[in-house]
């Protein structure tokens, strides 16, 4: 999916494209000025001259009949490429209704195709469209665009980094573990955090890449880590997105990285939230089945703030539960989170689980934790996110 953005130069006089050439992809002007030339009534004709932020050739991205233009550089440009196999992702996880808008736009287009000037999808959306909402729209996408681009960059350029949190047992405050932790020390805008990137990469599917490239990273890591705990069953903890769970290839891609990096499966521990599951939820169970057979084991986060909690528990084959920082940090004032906290770890104890309590910010929540018996506890009283090179050994 990564392959399906890119940034390329192009020169003054450069052709783009030439009219009644295949097409699979639209471009996005990040810089420079384009000419877009149509035959009309037999004579090349300029129908228009477009400049940055503006898309052109983006009925290839749906269509796949010849160019009805030849698009030309005046300026040197610097254009985003923007394939086809993006879209159809894109799409997928569009509404019904946009996806129907589309299909209705293009088929006027199509209708029109010979019997008047080539007009582009976008331009036929301006005559619809108030021009500040129009500007609005246009400045998003070229945003998310830019940022989809520069993440793919970033891939290459290896400007992703992992930071690792501790999570400890409650009861001595020994490390037991880590979870692994993605942030993207970007050129221009210093460290991002993954908020700020993670929704955008789960629209376009490089969140696969990103995720694999997150588990080999742990795991390469890991013997460095795991001189950090003195805990018995010590374990390093990843995260994994819905995207992950849609075929076999997962699982080969999670076991090639153990047998690289020579990790034990029972070290290894994969997190998911209740959504990873929602989605297509038996091929998911088929897959997480298949990783915990080969030893590894999966944790449930941010329990309770989803909408199936119980069904998840009982169907899938969940051996950690991590209650969300929302409950944890308001127990000691709300009676009702309080009951929250209790109930979820009684009942992950009955089913034969762990539990981690998110949040953990003071002694206080610690104790009472303790009190309801919680196992282990991550938050800033027990440190923050950290850098490889800055997690000491074990005493």
């Amino acid at each position: 999916m990564l392959n399906n953005l890119n940034r390329e130069i192009y020169g003054a006089g450069d052709i783009i494209f030439k009219e009644g050439d295949a097409g699979d992809c639209a471009y996005l002007i990040e810089d420079g000025l384009i000419e877009i030339i149509a035959t009309v009534n037999g004579q090349e004709q300029r129908i228009n001259q477009i400049g940055k932020n503006e898309l052109f050739g983006e009925v290839a991205l749906i269509d796949h009949q010849p160019r009805t233009a030849t698009a030309k550089v005046l300026e040197k440009a610097v254009l985003i490429t923007i394939q086809r196999a993006l879209v159809n992702e894109l799409l997928e996880k569009t509404d019904p209704i946009v996806r129907h808008l589309l299909l209705v736009i293009l088929d006027r287009y199509r209708n029109k195709r010979g019997t008047s000037q080539p007009q582009s999808i976008v331009q036929q959306l301006d005559q619809a469209e108030v021009t500040s909402k129009r500007n609005a729209i246009r400045g998003e996408a070229t945003q998310k665009l830019t940022m989809a681009n520069d993440i793919r960059r970033a891939l290459r350029k290896d400007e992703f980094e992992m930071y690792y949190q501790p999570i400890c047992a409650l009861s001595s405050g020994r490390v037991a573990g880590f979870e692994a932790l993605i942030r993207w020390r970007h050129p221009a805008q210093g460290l991002v955090s993954p908020l700020d990137f993670l929704w955008l990469a789960e629209q376009t599917g490089q969140i696969r890449e990103l995720g694999l490239w997150t588990l080999e990273r742990s795991c390469r890591d890991w013997p460095i880590l795991r001189k950090a705990t003195n805990f018995a069953l010590p374990f390093v903890s990843v995260n994994m997105s819905p995207s992950q769970l849609t075929g076999d290839s997962f699982v080969e891609d999670v076991k090639a990285i153990i047998a690289r990096h020579r990790i034990p499966p029972t070290e290894l521990k994969l997190e998911l939230t209740e959504t990873v599951i929602i989605n297509k939820p038996e091929i998911a169970l088929n897959l997480l089945n298949r990783l915990t057979d080969m030893g590894s084991s999966l944790a449930i986060d941010d329990f309770g703030t989803g909408h199936s909690s119980l069904e998840t528990l009982n169907r899938y084959p969940i051996g950690t539960m991590k209650i969300d920082r929302s409950f944890t940090s308001t127990m000691l004032t709300s009676a009702q989170s309080k009951e929250i906290v209790g109930s979820s770890i009684r009942l992950a104890h009955s089913l034969g689980m762990d539990v981690v309590a998110e949040g953990i910010e003071t002694e206080e929540v610690r104790g009472k934790l303790l009190e309801l018996g919680c196992n282990f506890g991550q938050g800033w009283l027990f440190g923050k996110p950290s850098e490889l090179k800055n997690i000491s050994p074990a005493v």
